[in-house]
């Protein structure tokens, strides 16, 4: 049971759109979230600005869930965004794509260089960077600690200016699927499931694939912050040295650094905790999980799951995920954890 509505200027002009395939998908690892795929009738193609489905004005809203014998449903948002592409192919058929709201805030680039509000909280200093660029935007239940943002200035990248306030506080910003933004923190360490995912008798029907990898993972983060007194900069490094650790730094694992570089200016304990938060996402990579399932919208990128398959048994952090909105179609989850992560049972 899937919903699609359409809105122009805030207005909603079509309710229950009809579509023919589509999906969302949802990655923590990109500023814009979540990306609308849709094949609609072609009788739909937007011949001028303000036709129905016209990159130009349209913002659509999707919501998607189970419907009941009986009429009724229970449908969950999973995407809030403009169209950003509609293309019609040589045999005829119409697809329209479209990006969460953060493209919105991205595309709006300082037209000079702005100035902090010296003394906001972060959150606040975000919202009001948000709100600049989207004047609509809605913000939703943050997860990370309060801190005061200093005297800086940035240049252009809006975006870029998100991305450092946000790893001040150990955090990303995003939008969900009903709009709304918040600012969560790296969700890569282990926290209480909140749904398994099992082949066994009773069990959704799942297939999975588990991987293990060195491939991005790092056993030393270190993090330099500027400063813009012309002091030194703030560098803080922080290593795996859990002895017994799989990716403990120096031992059978081996040397692994990145470097992160921050704009936003931060203390040494602000530093040392970005430093814990980015080293904990690092070795996150160590082990991956890709599961095929039921659709289930309740969920999103940044909870944790059990995964029971063959035998192995997991706790795993969602990294990202497509929604079907078609039916009889299964959701594709991919996850990862540290390290080592499954056991045999």
């Amino acid at each position: 049971m899937t919903r699609v509505e359409v809105y122009h200027s805030g207005v909603r002009v079509a309710d229950w759109l009809p579509f023919v395939s589509g999906s969302v998908s949802a990655s923590l690892t990109s500023r814009v979230t979540r990306h609308l795929q849709l094949e609609v009738d072609p009788s739909l193609y937007p011949e001028v600005p303000s036709d129905l489905l016209s990159p130009t004005i349209a913002v659509v809203k999707v919501s998607t869930g189970i419907g009941y014998p009986d009429g009724s449903f229970e449908i969950f948002p999973v995407f809030t965004g403009r169209v950003s592409d509609v293309t019609q192919d040589g045999d005829g058929s119409v697809k329209v794509e479209g990006d969460d709201l953060a493209a919105d805030v991205i595309n709006f680039w300082f037209e000079q260089p702005q100035a902090s509000v010296a003394g906001n909280t972060i959150i606040t200093e975000i919202r009001r960077l948000i709100t600049q660029a989207l004047p609509s935007a809605t913000f939703g239940v943050d997860d990370v600690a309060l801190a005061t943002v200093p005297a800086l200035v940035w240049d252009q990248d809006r975006g870029k200016a998100l991305d450092d306030l946000a790893q001040a506080v150990q955090g990303r910003w995003y939008a969900l699927g009903n709009g709304d933004f918040v600012v969560r923190q790296y969700p890569y360490t282990a926290a209480t499931p909140v749904l398994t995912l099992s082949d066994s008798s009773g069990g959704a029907n799942i297939t999975a694939t588990r991987s293990k990898s060195r491939t991005g993972a790092a056993n030393s983060i270190t993090v330099v912050s500027e400063r813009m007194d012309g002091t030194d900069p703030v560098q803080v490094t922080q290593r795996d040295n859990v002895p017994g650790s799989p990716t403990q730094f120096g031992e059978a694992y081996g040397f692994v650094a990145r470097t992160i570089k921050v704009q936003t200016p931060l203390t040494g304990a602000q530093a040392q905790q970005l430093a814990i938060a980015q080293l904990a996402s690092s070795t996150a990579l160590g082990e991956q999980w890709s599961v095929s399932c039921p659709p289930d919208a309740t969920i999103e990128p940044g909870d944790t799951i059990r995964i029971k398959y063959r035998g192995a048994s997991a706790v795993q952090v969602i990294d990202s995920m497509t929604f079907p909105l078609g039916r009889s179609e299964a959701m594709a989850i991919r996850c990862r954890a540290s390290m080592p992560g499954s056991v045999t049972t």
